[in-house]
């Protein structure tokens, strides 16, 4: 998300003290293995509760849950006196075969002295402080707000994250802009010039095909992954079509709906293919919106995404569209825990590189930057495939540091492909929390092929994050494989060629799809071989015994 500045003392109207140093419990983390699955979501508290110590008057209180492919991950809210204690508390990572990683971010710190309208605890280097806490709204902004007893704001954060039947429709978009599909530099006639169209520029546009919505021979914008609505200023009517092809000059303010939903259908189609339909919601979009200024946001607290139309219009560049979307899925795999500078960091990082694969999956005209179409007139984009060190080249800024993430993501991106890399990223979003470090989670991806993938893409993985310096070539133990190999990942994944198994003894392989339906039983044998041709794009996981024990394993087509 580009920066957006609020003054507080304007749009609350109160003091402004100068801003505490919010101090984040630190990570403290526990792994165990249950022998049994765990039965409910008491049975899970109790597990919690026998790894953490908490302070008096203290309890845990599951605050959120959600499934990935392998693992169910729980969020419990620390509460204390009474009242939450802000970005306190404890994640547990329950995976399918019993294994359990548990997040410990308990703050102990906290005294009494909570006022009548206070709300929650805020942890700072003095120890808690009781706080008033409020979303405040602005122009279609969203800020939460913690003031102390007095009224004076002591911390704040930006927050800015008819019976129709299915029909499809064609629709004329930029792939993803003028710039990354023309491969023509910025200036000339590939320029904003004020919104105004022309040849070269109409000549980067081109026919779709998407799903929406009909109902009495109306079209509608809408489907599984977003909706149109006004948030904030500029306000628009509502957009619907009378025939099933769209086409309109990026002078004409449609243009922006038709191409902001194209990509979010895209790329929601794709996250789904890969498993991970828990992150996707239906999300309110405004792309008219901000008054007009150069900004773009995704809002948690209402789940929506606005775009500015400053400068160039945000929503004109596919590459924009898809770095919001992705806020909106890091948001639902763990919600509330966006806050230190390298955890911000890598919350941009991983957003500017999933929206660049997918600009890489069309073409190769602009890898090293990203935003090539917006991130001009008014702004210069954000750069890619920096070469910087991890931790001396660290500039303790979101902005500033997000592109080390970004480049890491991408150099693995380039040795093991696209899908598997999105993969791997997707699931790390389930164990992010509130202040981790590059290194920290450079581990945690470590950790997920392990687990997951049997350990394919081990010496890739670490081969980047080693350049990148977040971690040592001695940091990671060396990968206890699986008695089991897993031959060609990313060409079955490709569609290029086909996947081989082999094994130390005959074994019979269950291929199950991402739902849990069993798609076909490979009788026993010690090498088995899945045609690329015989499974449509999306993911799958092997299943079998082998002396006695159970092993998963999760494949990309």
């Amino acid at each position: 998300m580009k920066l957006v500045y609020v003054i507080l003392s304007v749009l609350i109207g109160t003091h402004v003290a100068k801003s505490q140093d919010i101090v984040i419990p630190k990570t403290a983390s526990h792994e165990w293995t249950t022998s049994a699955a765990i039965a409910n979501d008491n049975a899970i508290l109790s597990q919690v509760l026998g790894q953490v110590k908490l302070p008096a008057r203290s309890e845990l209180i599951q605050s959120y849950k959600i499934r990935s492919s392998f693992a169910t991950h729980y969020t419990f809210q620390q509460i204390t006196n009474g009242l939450p204690v802000e970005f306190a508390g404890a994640t547990l990572h329950l995976k399918d075969n019993g294994s359990c990683r548990l997040e410990n971010y308990i703050y102990y710190d906290i005294a009494d002295g909570k006022f009548s309208t206070a709300n929650a605890w805020l942890p700072s280097s003095d120890g808690a402080i009781a706080v008033k806490k409020e979303l405040i709204q602005h122009g279609g902004l969203e800020e939460l707000v913690y003031t102390d007893q007095f009224g004076v704001v002591i911390y704040a954060k930006d927050q800015t994250k008819y019976i129709k039947r299915d029909t499809s429709i064609f629709v004329k978009v930029f792939m993803l802009n003028p710039i990354n599909s023309s491969g023509q530099p910025y200036g000339g006639p590939f320029s904003d010039n004020n919104d105004q169209s022309n040849p070269s520029l109409e000549s980067e546009m081109y026919w779709q095909m998407t799903d929406a919505q009909v109902s009495n021979d109306t079209f509608y914008l809408e489907s599984e992954f977003l909706k149109f609505t006004n948030i904030s200023a500029p306000f628009d009517d509502d957009f619907f079509a009378l025939n099933d092809s769209l086409t309109f000059t990026r002078d004409q303010g449609d243009f922006e709906f038709i191409n902001t939903y194209y990509h979010i259908n895209e790329i929601g189609n794709y996250v789904k293919e890969l498993g991970y339909n828990s992150l996707i919601k239906q999300l309110d979009v405004d792309v008219h919106a901000f008054g007009n200024a150069d900004n773009s946001a995704y809002s948690p607290a209402d789940h929506s995404l606005q775009f500015g139309e400053g400068g160039i219009d945000d929503a004109e560049d596919g590459e924009v569209v898809v770095h919001e979307f992705t806020h909106s899925m890091s948001e639902l795999a763990s919600p509330n825990n966006t806050i230190g500078s390298q955890r911000e960091a890598m919350e941009e990082g991983s957003c500017d590189y999933f929206a660049k694969a997918y600009s890489r999956s069309l073409n190769d005209n602009t890898p090293n930057k990203v935003f090539s179409w917006d991130g001009n007139l008014t702004w210069n984009g954000i750069p890619l495939n920096t070469k910087r060190s991890y931790p001396s080249d660290l500039r303790n800024s979101k902005d500033g540091d997000r592109d080390m993430w970004s480049s890491a993501l991408m150099c693995i991106h380039d040795k093991i492909g696209r899908t598997a890399t999105d993969s791997l990223l997707l699931e790390h979003f389930f164990y992010q929390g509130a202040n981790t470090t590059m290194g920290e989670m450079a581990e945690v991806i470590i950790k997920i092929d392990k687990e997951d993938f049997n350990s394919n893409y081990y010496s890739s993985l670490k081969s980047c994050f080693v350049e990148a310096g977040f971690i040592s070539r001695v940091s990671i133990d060396e990968v206890n494989r699986t008695p089991y190999k897993v031959i060609n990942q990313q060409g079955f994944a490709s569609g290029e060629s086909d996947l081989r198994v082999e094994l130390p003894r005959e074994v019979a392989i269950s291929v199950y799809d991402v739902q849990g339906n069993l798609l076909t039983v490979l009788s026993e044998s010690t090498s088995h071989t899945l045609k690329a041709s015989d499974y449509s794009k999306g993911l799958y996981i092997l299943r079998f015994t082998n002396e006695g024990q159970l092993f998963s394993q999760k494949i990309i087509r």
